[in-house]
């Protein structure tokens, strides 16, 4: 499974890099990172009212952007995030629980942007994406003293989680651009909100071979899904093919578009 996961991952970066020598002038090669929000969504009734601790966890991408219209381009980004989500609660009015589950998400992340301004330097966008995770880590922590069983700690595997997801990521932001010699660089900050549409729970569990520990505030027969809010800041680098001729002839920029001259306008 891993090595299908990696072949794919190789797999798209050649692509994107077989594309890129071809219109290197509008393509962006960057990173990304930031902080994620995240809880878990319950559609049965009973843990759907048990209150959500706050939570901030790490986001981290790499991309490969393309410019396909004036004021439209797509990326493909790979993308590594936590998530999950904890509650506490008092159970009974005489014990205290705590439960967390933390996964390692893998993703590949195919955002559209569609860009608000024709500026050269600030332009606020939208943006909008499909996303396909994969869950290969992470772990899933219980404590409540004074019950049958007082703490467990188990690590995600086949047994308590869907290891594979399928989500939307949706959200605003502003882009700045700036140009160094024949170098275009493009800032950009957004806020996004993340769901996941597959019930994370897995099929042990909800075929109820696997017994949940937290039974006390746990229903694998409903649905659970991932969401939270996201806070990105990211760089991205173009070679500006289209400097020299910007800079040589005032007659021949006059007859260009500035989407032309400027690739990432």
């Amino acid at each position: 499974m891993y090595k299908r996961i990696i072949f794919s991952i190789l797999l798209i970066a050649s692509i994107c890099g077989l594309n890129a020598q071809h219109i290197n002038d509008k393509v962006l090669y960057g990173i990304k990172g930031g902080a994620n929000f995240p809880r878990l969504y319950y559609t049965e009734i009973n843990l759907r009212k048990l209150p959500h601790d706050f939570m901030i966890t790490p986001t981290v991408s790499v991309f490969v952007e393309f410019k396909i219209r004036e004021k439209c381009s797509m990326a493909v980004e790979l993308n590594y995030q936590q998530r999950g989500g904890a509650t506490s609660y008092v159970y009974e009015n005489d014990y205290k629980v705590h439960y967390k589950l933390l996964a390692d998400y893998a993703s590949v992340r195919l955002p559209f942007f569609v860009y608000l301004s024709n500026s050269n330097t600030i332009s606020p966008y939208l943006l909008l994406s499909p996303e396909f995770s994969y869950a290969f880590g992470g772990n899933i922590s219980l404590t409540q003293p004074g019950l049958p069983i007082p703490e467990a700690s188990v690590e995600i595997s086949d047994a308590n989680i869907n290891r594979f997801n399928f989500g939307i990521l949706a959200g605003i932001g502003v882009r700045r651009n700036a140009e160094l010699n024949n170098w275009i660089f493009v800032m950009k900050a957004d806020v996004a909100f993340n769901i996941g549409l597959i019930n994370t729970f897995s099929p042990s569990e909800t075929n109820e071979n696997a017994t949940p520990t937290n039974v006390y505030a746990y229903n694998s027969q409903e649905i659970r899904r991932t969401m939270g809010f996201e806070l990105n800041l990211s760089i991205g680098i173009s070679k500006n093919n289209n400097s020299k001729a910007r800079h040589s002839s005032r007659k021949i920029h006059s007859n260009r578009s500035s989407s032309d001259c400027y690739p990432w306008n």
